[in-house]
């Protein structure tokens, strides 16, 4: 299977760089024939099946999630109610940016992010969107409190250390639920043969290096992840949040 690199006339250049740093890290696609479109107007993530096709282009200023930054009461959301009474302009870890939804949330609460994704691909999709976002008014001042990084969560190399952490792993029970979405459907593609690292590796990690608390989002029915029972969790409609202690407060 083959992940096609794609050029709009004029973005040979930018085309050529991306496939070639894609090949100097090794990366293989798995998973369903894909299509990594270069445009004008950033990137996009093609599947094409005959005639029908499926397209993802992160667009923050207009698309869905820019729609829900604008009409969403952030103080409402699930993420941000399990963020508890910890301070804006904290530092927080999201250590599965994915496309960079709840990325956005927490920075456009005020909380300054330092958010890791592991699969580069996606890691391309989300670094151009918030590139692009950043000349939007609006998104701007939201944006410049992003430090995006690629590869797996790695809290223990920052300068000091985050108050809390956000952990999103993806299970299959959620990804087949959320299947008819498109996002899903080509983030899913993209990852085939390429499955997550052992999450609760990654939960003991961000439990070692938070001050004060992790969040993470599990299907709603799902039992907990790891061993230890969460100090509380906050449910929404199809997913929860469960609050872990530190490490060293546990």
């Amino acid at each position: 299977m083959t992940l096609q690199i794609r050029a709009e006339p004029g973005q040979e250049a930018r085309a050529g760089e991306i496939d070639r740093d894609l090949q100097a890290h090794g990366y293989r696609h798995l998973g369903a024939p894909l299509v990594l479109e270069v445009g004008a107007d950033g990137l996009s993530l093609i599947r094409e099946e005959g005639r029908r096709e499926l397209r993802l282009h992160l667009d923050f200023a207009t698309g869905r999630q820019g729609y829900r930054l604008a009409h969403s009461g952030r103080q409402r959301e699930g993420l941000i109610r399990a963020m508890g009474n910890i301070p804006r302009d904290s530092h927080v870890v999201d250590a599965t940016a994915g496309l960079g939804r709840d990325t956005l949330l927490l920075a456009a609460h005020g909380f300054r992010v330092d958010a890791w994704e592991r699969h580069p691909v996606v890691y391309l999709l989300l670094a151009d969107a918030l590139q692009r976002a950043a000349h939007d008014e609006a998104l701007a001042p939201i944006v410049e409190r992003i430090t995006l990084h690629a590869g797996l969560a790695a809290p223990g190399t920052l300068s000091t250390p985050p108050v809390a952490a956000v952990f999103d792993p993806m299970f299959p029970e959620r990804a087949k639920r959320a299947a008819v979405k498109k996002d899903m459907q080509l983030t899913q593609a993209l990852m085939e043969g390429d499955p997550d690292p052992e999450p609760e590796t990654t939960l003991q990690t961000l439990r070692n290096a938070a001050t004060r608390r992790v969040v993470v989002k599990r299907p709603l029915h799902a039992p907990a992840l790891g061993p230890d029972t969460p100090q509380g969790s906050v449910r929404g409609k199809s997913v929860r949040f469960d609050v872990y202690a530190p490490t060293a407060q546990s």
